[in-house]
């Protein structure tokens, strides 16, 4: 199952919608990109195994106060996040949880207000996390299994952000930079 591709994604636009997305079988795929779509809610369930989801959200235009939901079941799980890459994706709120093997997941965030939840269980997690802007980012995360690589890195210089990781079981590494005034990350 396939939407949109890594050279052609879907691009979703407009204010206030809501889109939901369920995936079911191996090889899952959703390639997209979300412009110019402030308050847009959208969700998205895959069942299946090899599943690789990567979306851009404020890829060319402001896409604030928008509401992410992904539930991910299934093994070789792959989900690459990107906030604000080029514009605006202020007061985001995303919601992730992944459960199976071999679990990847790789938020970027380069706007302010946004809250990014995230439940892994199953074997061999890895979770990568940037979040730069410069007020109330917030990452809540629980992960229960095995691999365990966890890396978080908050680059604020002006604002106090929260960081709330629970973590339970095996392989563990864990770094976590959430960096001051004036400082480097």
């Amino acid at each position: 199952n396939r939407i949109g591709t890594e050279q052609n994604r879907f691009q979703i636009g407009g204010d206030a919608q809501l889109i939901n997305v369920t995936q079911q079988g191996n090889g899952n795929s959703i390639d997209g990109k979300i412009v110019q779509a402030d308050n847009i809610d959208y969700g998205v369930t895959v069942t299946g195994d090899s599943n690789a989801i990567t979306f851009n959200h404020g890829y060319s235009s402001s896409v604030a106060g928008s509401k992410l939901v992904m539930g991910i079941t299934g093994n070789s799980n792959s989900v690459t996040l990107t906030q604000g890459s080029t514009s605006s994706s202020t007061g985001a709120d995303q919601i992730i949880d992944i459960t199976g093997d071999q679990n990847t997941y790789t938020s970027t965030i380069n706007a302010d207000d946004v809250k990014n939840r995230m439940i892994v269980a199953g074997d061999q997690n890895s979770l990568t996390m940037v979040q730069n802007g410069f007020a109330g980012k917030e990452v809540t995360s629980t992960v229960t299994g095995n691999g365990n690589t966890i890396t978080v890195n908050q680059t604020s210089t002006l604002n106090v952000d929260k960081i709330n990781i629970t973590h339970t079981g095996s392989g563990n590494t864990i770094g976590i930079n959430q960096c001051n005034a004036g400082g480097s990350c």
